[in-house]
């Protein structure tokens, strides 16, 4: 039975093996080959590739003849090559990761689900085309996509001023932007968006009333969007145009019925009062709504309007006389009477300081687990 011939990797894997094979030395090789000891020493380090003249000689010497020798060098300068444009890529995408990270926080956005896993440069460009809705042709500009033509209002509390992240914000914007073009809604319709918000405080005790509200908010042309926030941006809401139908968008950064309620109320005040009446086509609201500080005429009016619709002034004047002593049951008993959630009535005194935040905890409900599945830009 013929002896099978070992499989080797590279010309110089196969060197090494006949050197130990034969108890030959590297100058013992040289010399039979009749070439220099460097040229030996390439050869079994695989730094020089055989030659046709190099292959017949080794054919002569060991059991590969001349083809076979040819044969395993090109197979290992395929392979070479193949790991060097491996490796060459690998640094393209380094690059390219570099590059992005100034303008998108890529890590949070793949833990998020925003973005997929990719292990190649051309996967992340086309992943990034898609996200900022570019055409597949045109080459990504991230200083220009740092600005992609809106123009924010960001309202944001003043302990978190100098940390909160616009790159971010602009991100998380765009990925509410994404979700919001997938949703079909009714034409919009301004009169019906009043006399639905003029009724909002009703539908806040109503069983199943955040549904209930999101549906007939997509009947009169609004999309609602629930989006958490990216990190460093502080943001519980926002409110912006796509195409010709307003969207609202929520974060639930604090999961409690009051903030929900007062977040929304001033994002579609925002709608009604600046969006509509301007056609402020590229404008961007982005609120923290726990904000104290509001130094914008916009936002304040925003805020005057949310109160407004949550019943802020009739809260302060029934509660006046009771402040020290506001019992459970007098909330409830406001509750009931202007038909709007007891969580409401306790956030709007706590914000006014007449209560405790602490007072909050007795009602406290969660919001997110109540938002249509078809309303989350996430799916958690």
């Amino acid at each position: 039975m013929a002896k099978t011939k070992p499989k080797f990797q590279s010309p110089g894997q196969a060197l090494k093996y006949y050197l130990v094979k034969n108890d030959w030395t590297q100058e013992d090789l040289a010399h039979i080959l009749t070439i220099s000891l460097k040229h030996t020493n390439e050869l079994i380090k695989d730094k020089k590739s055989i030659s046709i003249d190099i292959a017949i000689l080794l054919g002569k010497v060991f059991e590969l003849d001349a083809y076979e020798w040819v044969m395993l060098d090109t197979k290992f300068q395929l392979l070479k090559k193949k790991e060097q444009k491996k490796e060459q890529t690998k640094e393209q995408l380094v690059e390219r990761q570099v590059e992005v990270y100034k303008y998108l926080p890529i890590n949070e956005l793949l833990k998020k689900g925003w973005l997929q896993p990719y292990d190649n440069i051309e996967s992340l460009n086309k992943q990034l085309h898609s996200f900022w809705g570019l055409p597949k042709d045109k080459p990504l500009d991230f200083s220009s996509l740092k600005l992609n033509g809106i123009n924010i209002e960001y309202r944001k509390s003043e302990a978190y001023k100098d940390s909160s992240n616009e790159v971010n914000a602009k991100a998380w914007y765009q990925m509410a932007l994404n979700h919001s073009n997938k949703l079909n809604v009714a034409s919009y319709d301004v009169e019906g968006l009043k006399e639905l918000f003029s009724n909002l405080h009703k539908y806040t005790i109503k069983q199943d009333g955040i549904s209930k509200f999101l549906n007939d908010l997509a009947k009169v042309g609004v999309k609602f969007v629930f989006l958490s926030h990216l990190s460093k941006t502080y943001l519980d809401g926002a409110a912006f145009l796509s195409n010709t139908n307003p969207v609202v968008t929520l974060t639930g950064r604090y999961d409690r019925v009051d903030n929900f309620w007062f977040t929304l109320a001033h994002e579609i005040s925002h709608v009604i009062l600046h969006l509509h009446k301007n056609k402020m086509t590229n404008m961007v609201f982005m609120d923290d709504t726990n904000s104290g500080i509001i130094d914008s005429k916009k936002e304040l009016e925003a805020n005057q309007l949310a109160e407004k619709m949550l019943l802020q002034e009739q809260i302060l004047e029934f509660f006046e006389e009771y402040i020290g002593y506001i019992t459970d049951d007098k909330v409830g008993e406001f509750s009931s009477l202007y038909k709007i959630h007891p969580s409401i009535v306790v956030g709007i005194l706590a914000f006014n300081e007449k209560v405790s935040y602490s007072t909050l905890h007795r009602f406290k409900e969660s919001v997110r687990d109540k938002i249509p599945n078809k309303y989350r830009a996430e799916l958690l």
